[in-house]
């Protein structure tokens, strides 16, 4: 549909001048004589399966066919799923992405609305614009609404409007996104009982604001918080007894994270120095975590505390490291099956070696090193007397793959490799990658080069550690695949 013809539409909501204009691709359903004759409006089936079909469309073709069809004309005015951006609107201008917005809420009758989704963040530069928007909510958020999401501005101090929420608006919400805004609720907000789904990005509130939202959302399943900064305590209670998934991510206020909820199996956790008590979360089955010291905390306390985890994914800041730390027989991850770590700094790496012997089914071990050139740890040096330290008595049966990414010439990284190859008897790849392992390589054309690495003289000394101290260790059974600096990109005469 043309731009004159969708204007045209939004405009008045006829379609007589789409039909009679000379040259229009589009007939109505009145140019058909036969339709006429036999006094239906181009099809026999009945009205609710007419609907059902227009329902079924995207927003674009659904306006369409209400140009054209005198009978989804009816049926767009209780169109349920109205989700407005640039590529559904088609505009970019603020002032036009306005008009066009309330021009197609103003011919909705506000009836069977499921879905209201608006990115407002194209009206930055029109402060008319947010006088629109209570009266789009209050058409739009009705009884049976089901989604609602709405995205303001990142530069603008706008307030969601909560009584939007109140009576029976609120109990038929399933999913709830809000974005870029100040969000204030009160107990007088009203029950959100079938809320299942809570996603806060960027949103201002505090930690008992958003207790007292979730103290009447029993049904929820998912909650989602990023940049939340005024968040300094976060409590999940017990009653969320459905809530499965928990994501908090660069809340950087955050200090203090207790979870109650019993049977919740993922969490992804992102934060600076937030003191974590996940309680007694024995169906925890995915952790992602990233902050200072994770590694100590996951070797502490979660196998007492979640000791059914499956998947761990770490990234660790200032990692402090006990060698002589080992895990009891009775803190131990019996069902943990896959580990990925990133280590940010210089630590220990031979003290990984408890952590594998405390998951005796695991399969797949995973390390990305971020290193920085004045603080590398001690390095392996050429004298080929040079004491490794061996651990005796450990064995990681299960395993069977093994990548270690930015691999250098740390004495301790051989020593940990050195006890994998020792230790691993099901053991089938060792990856190792001495650049920087986003595998950014150069199509052989001059002006492109590989990905940039830090020291490519370090990457070259690493190659050389892996020929004489790792390559002769690997049993004939494994594949040992080791990723070098190009020599195209980083010729060995540079160095």
């Amino acid at each position: 549909m043309g731009q004159l013809d969708r204007e045209h539409w939004f405009r008045d909501g006829s379609t007589s001048s789409l039909a009679t204009r000379k040259g229009s691709p589009f007939r109505r359903d009145d140019d058909y004589p036969e339709c006429k004759r036999r006094g239906y409006s181009g099809t026999e089936l009945p009205q609710d399966i007419w609907w059902h079909i227009h329902f079924l469309m995207t927003m674009r073709d659904a306006a369409r066919a209400a140009c054209v069809s005198r009978s989804f004309l009816c049926s767009w005015r209780c169109y349920p799923n109205l989700v407005f951006n640039t590529k559904i609107i088609g505009m970019s201008r603020d002032a036009c992405f306005t008009q066009r917005v309330d021009d197609i809420l103003k011919k909705h009758s506000g009836i069977g609305v499921k879905t209201f989704d608006l990115d407002f963040t194209y009206c930055c530069k029109q402060p008319k614009a947010y006088n629109y928007l209570h009266r789009w909510l209050q058409i739009a958020v009705t009884p049976g609404i089901e989604k609602l999401a709405l995205v303001m501005p990142g530069n603008k101090d706008v307030s969601f409007l909560c009584p939007v929420l109140s009576d029976e608006n609120g109990s038929s919400v399933r999913h709830l996104h809000l974005a870029h805004c100040a969000f204030r609720p009160t107990e007088s907000l009203g029950c959100l009982r079938n809320l299942t789904v809570l996603h806060l990005n960027w949103v201002r509130m505090t930690g008992d604001e958003l207790g007292c939202l979730l103290s009447s959302c029993v049904a929820l399943e998912r909650l989602e918080l990023r940049s939340c900064h005024e968040i300094t305590y976060l409590k999940i209670p017990s009653w969320l007894q459905r809530l499965s998934y928990l994501q908090v991510l660069n809340c950087d206020k955050l200090r203090l994270l207790r979870n109650e909820a019993p049977n919740i199996h993922s969490i992804h956790l992102k934060g600076r120095q937030v003191e974590v008590s996940l309680g007694e979360a024995l169906r925890l089955k995915n952790l992602d975590m990233t902050g200072y010291r994770v590694l100590r905390y996951v070797r502490e306390e979660l196998p007492y505390s979640v000791p059914n985890l499956e998947t761990i994914s770490i990234c660790s800041r200032s990692e402090l490291v006990d060698t002589t730390m080992a895990f009891s027989p009775s803190s131990k991850f019996l069902h943990l099956k896959h580990v990925s770590i990133c280590i940010i700094g210089t630590c220990d790496y031979f003290s990984l070696v408890s952590l594998l012997d405390a998951a005796p089914l695991l399969e797949t071990f995973d390390l990305h090193l971020v290193t920085f050139r004045n603080s590398m740890g001690e390095l392996l040096s050429e004298d080929p007397s040079q004491h490794l330290r061996r651990r005796v008595g450990y064995r990681h049966d299960k395993l069977e793959r093994v990548k270690i990414s930015r691999f250098y010439s740390s004495k301790s990284l051989v020593e940990l490799t050195s006890h994998i190859l020792e230790n691993s008897a099901s053991l089938e790849c060792l990856r190792l990658d001495t650049t920087d392992g986003r595998g950014i390589k150069c199509s052989g054309e001059r002006s492109n080069k590989c990905a940039h690495l830090d020291s490519p003289t370090e990457a070259r000394k690493a190659v050389l550690v892996i020929r004489e101290h790792i390559k002769r260790k690997v049993p004939s059974r494994v594949k040992l695949q080791v990723v070098e600096p190009c020599k195209r990109c980083y010729p060995v005469e540079l160095y």
